[in-house]
């Protein structure tokens, strides 16, 4: 329950801060991907290495909060688009 609040939390974070870029909102969906694909790698790789459940579990959150550091830093780095705007004659 507790990381569907976060992913929420996060969603709206990179919502606001593609918006404040002049980027759509859909930049959002890239961190709740990489959240998701981190959790399930880092769950694989617990698993590979043949780890407990609880251990499998803290390198499947490390991972996911890589790929949400990632997402977050991917679009902050978003160069903000041009306005254009009209000369009033």
């Amino acid at each position: 329950m507790l990381e569907i609040l976060a992913i929420i939390g996060f969603v709206k974070l990179l919502s606001r801060a593609a918006a404040d870029r002049g980027r759509s909102r859909g930049w959002a969906a890239l961190g709740v991907g990489f959240w998701i694909g981190g959790e399930l790698m880092g769950a694989t790789i617990g698993a590979l290495l043949e780890l407990n459940d609880l251990a499998i579990y803290g390198v499947a959150l490390m991972v996911a909060a890589t790929g949400v550091l990632v997402a977050y830093l991917v679009v902050k780095a978003l160069p903000p688009l041009a306005v254009e705007t009209t000369p009033v004659t």
